[in-house]
């Protein structure tokens, strides 16, 4: 179960770095970097959860 959880917050991280309003802040000249950490971050954790979940899936 601790897999999964920990899965799933990375996700979610990911997806929040894509959605946090940087602009009119004095982090805004960073703004492409986190969202390029958050499309990373999506993108390797959503994969990680559907390899983990087809190799359970297939596991059983």
């Amino acid at each position: 179960m601790g897999k999964w959880t920990a899965l799933v917050g990375g996700l979610v991280g990911g997806w929040s770095f894509l959605k946090i309003p940087l602009e009119g802040s004095f982090l805004s000249a960073i703004d492409p970097v986190v969202d390029g950490i958050g499309i990373v971050a999506t993108v390797v954790f959503s994969g990680a959860l559907i390899y983990f979940g087809v190799r359970d899936w297939l596991q059983k």
